[in-house]
Parts: structure tokens; C-alpha cells; sequence
């Protein structure tokens, strides 16, 4: 059988020009209540702020005992000045946030929180308790944050609205920011109709299964009842009554959304890929929990990740796990990729968003602007074209082994190298081999989906390279074979070599588990085969 390659086509669906929509305002009609689910209750505070071409000026002043208390302290409130249209607000807290990628001190551009209420409880900022000023490291175009934002709220997910900020601190110009609400009490109550639930936040732990903090709540004093019952109902064998046992806990229609949209646009540092960046909120009104996103400045990073992927979070590898839940997971992921990943509506918000800024920035500063835009816009492309050949794909059965084996026959082509190439070829015996070869920084793969039953398994298959040099970073070098999710267990190819047998072991560890194979190459330069006969998988209990 020849290797099944993926393609691109034209799509046709009506999707909703959803970034049509008064931008960011909690008080704009939910798209899902066409669906019979309920609009927010109340407008959120600081409507007046996030509106479409809004930039508020914010300067900000600390006594220089603060500043050296944030240059040893960076977590640690201070209090500030900030001026904003001709208002001062004062005795602000303030700190620095950011993490290992974003995180820059309080003498460069820092990323900035600022609690209006720290010190004085009833002042508020546009009627906002506290805002989040980020410096955008990992965004340079400013725009992903608004986008994210915009597309899960659309969805029926609540999300902290966002809008760009010009930033001065003590007289010296920091420029452009992404400003972003805190997730408080007004936050809250406009997306639910009450604040007063459970919130938490990954300070602490990063999933339900361990200690999480709680930011915000008038519930118990101690522990977290209501995620220890949810990480129980994920552990729950017998898949209708984990399903049941989830739907009692959770807010699954949400949940659906959440994981979707979050594979979907690529949120590779959110919880479904890496339990990391996410809220979960105990909403009291229908008393389910419901998972929020958090920073989404890396959106898009990888256009042809997997819809289907193996998940990290525990909760979404529960629902992942179950029929029911990849049904419904799987019509969920396509009706809101028809619906909302209009290519030409989202190109056009990041071009309309760029124009907001364009009288602020100057010189190269605007040109970094416009290029990284041009980017994203790129990546937009070619994730639709990704998901749309990719959402042909049939439906994986259920891989049988008979006698313990199972040959593998259709692949695909995720990452295929610039400056390279990937093709099945025929050697001078006629033997068939998926062929990569590396572009000037490669990390291209063939990969194959199989759906399992629970067990121990070993991918296995010959491979052979000839002048590979490897990549100067990253866990993986040279070719291997590899389960997604997995870490190799072995070192890969490099340099020349003959015909080689390698091999990934793996376990299963639910009834049936859809899991992605791997050939990969990671280099500068070379190539790798990898003997397309001898790729197989053999259960191993």
C-alpha cells in the first residue's frame, strides 16, 4: 500500500465573519445564545476601554526604594503612580510578571501587573480592579492575545479581554504593550453572573491531580474538593460512568470548545498540550467547573499540528480517551473550524489591528510590526489549508494485530523542511522508503495514526541516513522513529550510516487510545530513508 499524503483543497462552508463582532465588549450578544445557551448577565466593567482602536496612555511612577525592591522582589507588590487621561491614580500595586520566555527586569521592558485595589479597595481603573500589561516578547505583532481572546469568547469561552497600551515608567519610554483584564471578581460576575466561585490558577500546580492555588472564593477555607472530585472522575475505568461522572463536574460543552480551539489555533502552551497558561473557575450558578485560557502570545506556532494530538491535561486526555468524547470532541473541532476559521475574516482583524498602532510606532519599530503581522497572517494560511486537508483524513479504525503484528501503510507529512524535500522513492531493487531530505533547519517527520487498544506496544522499522548533521539545538537530533508525547529511548542517526533497525516502545493505557507514530529527521542537512516494507508494530503482551 502507498503512503496516504495529505493535500490541500478548497473548502466551502459559511463561516461566520466572526471578528465582525463590537471587539472584546462583554456586553455584545454570545454567539452561542443562537444555540440556547444564555448571553452574559451583566456588562463588564472597562467596556469604554475595550473598544476598537483604543490605546490608552499609562505612565507609571516608582519611588526608586520600589524600584530596587522589584530588581531583588519581582513578584512582590509596590506601590506606584499611573496617570491615564489626565487622571492619577495613586498608591497603585505593582509588579512583574512574565515567564521564562516573556520575563525581562524592571530596567528593561518588564511585563507589568497593576492592582488598582491593592491599597485602596475601591479604586478602579475604567472601572477594572486590576490589569495585566504584557511586553509581547513572544508576540512581536501584538495581535495574538486580541485574536485568542476574541475567538473563544465568540465560542461561549470566556476570556479576559484585551486591547494595546503606550507605556512610559518614570519618565522613559517602554512603547507598545498588550493590555490585558485580570481575572477578578468583575471578571467573573460579567461571564457568569455571580464571582464568588472557586478560581485557580497553576502558581502551584499545573492540573487537578495536584495542589492548585485558589485565587479567589468564599467557599471552603482549605484544599480543593471540587478538583480532587474531578481528577477522580478522570481516573474512573468503566467509560460511561467516567463520561457521566464528568458531565456531573464539568461544564463538558465548554470544555469541548476549549480543547478545540486551543489545538485548533495552536495554543502549544496552553493546558489540553501543556498543562500550563489556564484558569478553572467553579462556576456557583450551574455548578460545574470551567476551564479558562491564559496566555496566548504563541498562537499559531505550528500549522500542521495535529487535530486529533496526544493531550498532556489530565481532564482532556479523560474526555480524549472515551468514544463519546472523541465523537464529540471531533464534531465539536468541525463545526467550529467551518464556523470561525475564515481565513480571510482573520487575515483582515490582524491587518486592522496593526493599523490601530501604526501612528505610534516609527522607523523599525513599525517595521517589525508589519513583518511579524505578515507573518501570523502566513501561519493563518497555512494552518487552514493544513486543517482542511487534514480534516479529509478518514477516521482511524481500530489497528489489529493479528498474531501480535500489524504492517503500517498510510502516512503523512507534518513539517516538511524548506530548502528539503519528502517523498516516497524506489531504490534500484525496487524497495520503497519515506524519504526526508533536511532543508537548512529541519525538524520534518512522516507520521502514521493508529488507534489502540490498551496494551505495551514496539513501532519498529529499518532506517538509514547519509550525511546528516543535526540540528544545534533540541532533545531529538538526527532520524529516529518516536510515539508523539514520548521522548526517544534511543540517540538517532547522524553522519552516514547503513541499514539500521531501530525501535519506540510504548504502553497504552486506556481501552482504546489513538496514538501517533513517528519518522523523523532533525538536522541542518542530509537525508534519511526510512525502509517503508519494515515499518511495523508489534504488541509486546
Amino acid at each position: 500500500m502507498s503512503p496516504g499524503l495529505s493535500s490541500n483543497s478548497t473548502r466551502h462552508s459559511t463561516a461566520v465573519v466572526l471578528l465582525a463582532l463590537a471587539i472584546g465588549n462583554a456586553a455584545q450578544p454570545d454567539l452561542l445564545a443562537e444555540e440556547g445557551k444564555a448571553s452574559a448577565p451583566r456588562a463588564a466593567a472597562g467596556a469604554d476601554l475595550f473598544q476598537p482602536g483604543v490605546i490608552p496612555r499609562i505612565a507609571i511612577q516608582i519611588q526608586p526604594q520600589d524600584l530596587e525592591s522589584l530588581r531583588h522582589q519581582a513578584r512582590q507588590f509596590v506601590p506606584a503612580t499611573v496617570r491615564e487621561g489626565g487622571i492619577a491614580f495613586e498608591e497603585v500595586g505593582v509588579h512583574l510578571k512574565g515567564s521564562t520566555g516573556s520575563f525581562q527586569g524592571i530596567d528593561a521592558k518588564p511585563g507589568l501587573t497593576l492592582d488598582f485595589a491593592r491599597f485602596h479597595r475601591s479604586q478602579r481603573f475604567h472601572e477594572l480592579r486590576r490589569i495585566h500589561l504584557n511586553n509581547s516578547v513572544e508576540d512581536p505583532a501584538f495581535v495574538n492575545e486580541l485574536i485568542g481572546g476574541e475567538l473563544f469568547r465568540a465560542a461561549g469561552v470566556p476570556a479576559p479581554r484585551a486591547t494595546r497600551a503606550w507605556v512610559a515608567l518614570n519618565g522613559r519610554t517602554l512603547g507598545l504593550y498588550v493590555l490585558k483584564e485580570g481575572f477578578t471578581e468583575d471578571f467573573l460576575g460579567a461571564s457568569f453572573g455571580s464571582g464568588d466561585g472557586n478560581l485557580y490558577d497553576t502558581d502551584w500546580g499545573h492540573d487537578v491531580d495536584q495542589q492548585m492555588k485558589r485565587n479567589l472564593g468564599r467557599g471552603q477555607k482549605a484544599g480543593q474538593p471540587d478538583l480532587d472530585a474531578l481528577a477522580a472522575a478522570a481516573q474512573e475505568p468503566d467509560p460511561d460512568r467516567r463520561w457521566q461522572r464528568l458531565a456531573a463536574l464539568l461544564d463538558l460543552d465548554r470544555f469541548l470548545s476549549f480543547m478545540a480551539l486551543e489545538v485548533m489555533f495552536c495554543h502549544r502552551d496552553g493546558y489540553s498540550l501543556a498543562r500550563n497558561n489556564f484558569r478553572i473557575y467553579h462556576d456557583p450558578g450551574a455548578n460545574r467547573l470551567v476551564f479558562l485560557p491564559a496566555g496566548m502570545d504563541q498562537l499559531l506556532g505550528k500549522a500542521d499540528l495535529p487535530w486529533r494530538p496526544q493531550m498532556a491535561g489530565v481532564i482532556a486526555r479523560a474526555v480524549m480517551e472515551l468514544p463519546e468524547g472523541r465523537r464529540q470532541y471531533t464534531e465539536r473541532f468541525a463545526a467550529l473550524f467551518a464556523r470561525y476559521f475564515e481565513v480571510g475574516a482573520l487575515t483582515n482583524r490582524v491587518n486592522e489591528l496593526v493599523a490601530e498602532v501604526r501612528p505610534l510606532l516609527r522607523g523599525d519599530d513599525l517595521g517589525r510590526v508589519v513583518r511579524e503581522a505578515g507573518e501570523v497572517c502566513g501561519r493563518l494560511v497555512r494552518r487552514q489549508a493544513f486543517l482542511e486537508a487534514a480534516l479529509k483524513q478518514p477516521e482511524p479504525a481500530r489497528t489489529e494485530l493479528p498474531a501480535g503484528v500489524a504492517r503500517l501503510g498510510t502516512w503523512f507529512k507534518v513539517d516538511a523542511p524548506r530548502g528539503g524535500r519528502m517523498e516516497l522513492v524506489r531504490d534500484a531493487l525496487g524497495r520503497q522508503s519515506l524519504l526526508i531530505r533536511a532543508g537548512p533547519a529541519t525538524a520534518a517527520s512522516w507520521r502514521a495514526v493508529v488507534l489502540l487498544k490498551k496494551g505495551r506496544y514496539r513501532f519498529e522499522g529499518r532506517a538509514r541516513v547519509a550525511a546528516v548533521q543535526p540540528l544545534p539545538y533540541g532533545q531529538h537530533q538526527g532520524a529516529a522513529l518516536r510515539v508523539s508525547g514520548q521522548t526517544r529511548a534511543s540517540k538517532g542517526l547522524v553522519g552516514d550510516s547503513a541499514w539500521q533497525p531501530l525501535a519506540a516502545e510504548f504502553e497504552v493505557g486506556a481501552e482504546t487510545t489513538e496514538t501517533e507514530l513517528i519518522c523523523e529527521l532533525r538536522a541542518t542537512r542530509g537525508e534519511a530513508w526510512f525502509d517503508f516494507d519494515s515499518l511495523r508494530l508489534v504488541r509486546r503482551d
